[in-house]
């Protein structure tokens, strides 16, 4: 159960909805037809890099994420930790290459999957498809850590998911939402933009061993 919610707040907050390989080929495509002074999609975020600390609560239990991102968000790495009866873990997250790396750097275990292409959301690049199927509404906009953020509430019920998000520059600072019967929130307490972050946030140790 516990590893279960860990993979939900993962997808709640692994917002990109196509993997790196097919945002480059669509990339060329555009560059193609377009003039480069409107392309102004590099990722998922209009921030470089960043770094964002989260405060957060999952069916009851407390905890703290850290997001580190660069290139806009194509590369990503999310260290989530959690209290589960008085039991701490930690589970570390690192999307790139258009694979997403979960893993437990303690036992040393973890998978290995392609980036989900609709299970997320890229509020960067908002589709009309991508508005329907995720029945996506703006509700105005509110401040989060001093920044005006957009409010979108949404609704997918192929993924059981319904509930509110608060976007900057395509970051989510604060969620508050329901998959299937799991109470998510998340706060952000602290967010750094355009700083420089370490590689190594990056790489995936050579010792986990991949199911």
């Amino acid at each position: 159960m516990k590893k279960l919610f860990i993979l939900l707040l993962i997808a709640m907050i692994a917002m990109s909805c196509k993997n790196k390989t097919s945002d480059k080929s669509q990339a060329s495509e555009v560059k193609a037809q377009t003039p480069a002074a409107t392309i102004t999609t590099k990722g998922k975020y209009s921030v470089k890099s960043g770094i964002v600390e989260y405060k957060i609560n999952m069916a009851g239990m407390a905890g703290t994420q850290t997001l580190y991102f660069d290139d806009y968000g194509n590369t990503e790495a999310n260290i989530i930790v959690m209290d589960f009866m008085g039991t701490k873990s930690q589970t570390v997250t690192i999307t790139k290459d258009g694979t997403v790396y979960n893993f437990d750097e303690e036992k040393k275990t973890g998978s290995k999957t392609p980036v989900m292409t609709r299970a997320n959301i890229n509020f960067e690049d908002l589709t009309d498809e991508v508005k329907k199927e995720w029945n996506l509404k703006k509700e105005g906009k509110e401040n989060i850590l001093g920044r005006d953020c957009d409010k979108f509430s949404m609704e997918n019920q192929s993924f059981s998911m319904k509930g509110l998000y608060w976007v900057c520059k395509g970051v989510a600072l604060k969620v508050d939402a329901m998959m299937s019967t799991a109470k998510i929130l998340m706060d952000a307490t602290n967010f750094q933009e355009n700083v420089s972050v370490p590689a190594e946030k990056f790489e995936v140790p050579a010792d986990i061993v991949f199911n």
